[in-house]
């Protein structure tokens, strides 16, 4: 069974990512002649923080969602050839770009250590899939422990892991930011994300019973996520000091009403736009490849003096889209296009199988 909210909260996920990094870049190039009105944007930006909760999210809930007996045979094989051979191929392409255009000549030894930062520190866009893959295998080895857990102890405990995991790297101790950056401990390990997980899971798992409480508490739903997004973009506002990054304890509960708030509201489609999933089955290919584009939507900017900030947003975050569908279209034309550039998700379409069994949790 599809669960239509998905295709459209990936959908937003993923312009969510390319919108940030377009701010993100408009800023570095434009921010002197935006002088005060930076902090107000920088602030502002801070809502788009819950996109990479969402994916966790997403992945986590779909898992629990079709596979209520466990994972099937060859999962983690098929994920490997669909998801980390393009997240190594990206790892590789981005160390020779960054590696080359910091550097302005191509050491070996700059680029292998970028490399390697990549692959193994997730040093770059594609740290996303490192979490993932850690949720694939504490999925295969725990799912059986969940099922028979406390879902209010397990929620709890996670909840509070994850908490004091994110509040230490932005209190106690902020991740060091420069280009041979250290092991990236506040966002790559899974602490940092295991509540999304937890969460992710329960509500899989009872689908139908998830919509139904979000159905009751719906005017909760609604203040939880008008609350906590005045709250976050406050916190960033007034707090200099703070990284607005999604690796925050208070981004914690923005992102949860926000992924509470989506279901709700998307559950009440009939069906999905085809906009939305058309952007949605390209969602991976724009999130790895978005960067790259924004790296040649930087140059064309450059030397455009006259463009103001919102259509510069704008050009970037249509060149950036366009761009990464473009190319993933391309490719996966070819036999192994989709090993580089990642698959594009098309949903099954006839899902009635003879031995699939009919009321999954």
């Amino acid at each position: 069974m599809q669960v239509k909210e998905i295709f459209v909260i990936r959908c937003i996920s993923c312009l969510s990512v390319v919108l940030l990094h377009a701010i993100s870049m408009v800023l570095v190039i434009r921010g002197e002649l935006l002088g005060d009105a930076v902090r107000v944007i920088e602030s502002f930006r801070t809502l788009l923080m819950f996109s990479t909760p969402a994916f966790i999210f997403i992945s986590e809930f779909l898992l629990a969602h079709a596979y209520s007996g466990g994972v099937p045979e060859g999962f983690l094989k098929k994920r490997l050839k669909t998801i980390f051979i393009p997240f190594l191929f990206i790892a590789v392409l981005d160390a020779f770009l960054t590696a080359g255009l910091m550097m302005q000549q191509f050491h070996a030894a700059a680029i292998l250590n970028k490399l390697l930062a990549n692959i193994f520190l997730g040093n770059f866009i594609g740290y996303f899939i490192l979490v993932i893959f850690q949720f694939y295998l504490l999925h295969m080895c725990f799912h059986s422990f969940l099922q028979k857990a406390s879902p209010k102890w397990v929620l709890s405990i996670s909840f509070l892991v994850t908490a004091a995991y994110l509040s230490y790297f932005t209190f106690v101790n902020p991740p060091v930011v420069h280009e041979q950056a250290p092991f990236p401990f506040s966002w790559v390990p899974f602490p940092g994300w295991l509540f999304y997980f937890c969460l992710a899971y329960y509500c899989g798992k009872d689908y139908k019973r998830f919509l139904a409480l979000l159905d009751k508490h719906r005017y909760k739903v609604y203040a939880a996520a008008i609350v906590s997004a005045v709250s976050i973009v406050a916190i960033s506002y007034f707090s200099q000091s703070l990284a607005i990054s999604s690796k925050r304890p208070d981004i914690l509960f923005y992102s949860t009403s926000i992924i509470f708030l989506c279901f709700h509201l998307f559950s009440k489609l009939k069906s999905v736009p085809k906009l939305i999933m058309f952007i949605s089955n390209y969602s991976f290919s724009i999130y790895l490849l978005h960067a790259f584009f924004l790296i040649i939507g930087m140059v064309i900017l450059s030397g455009i003096d006259s463009i103001s900030t919102v259509p510069a947003v704008v050009l970037l975050f249509f060149v950036c889209t366009g761009g990464a569908i473009v190319v993933s279209w391309a490719a996966n034309k070819l036999k192994y296009g989709y090993m580089f550039v990642g698959k594009i998700y098309q949903p099954k379409q006839k899902r009635p199988e003879p031995k699939a069994h009919h009321h999954a949790g």
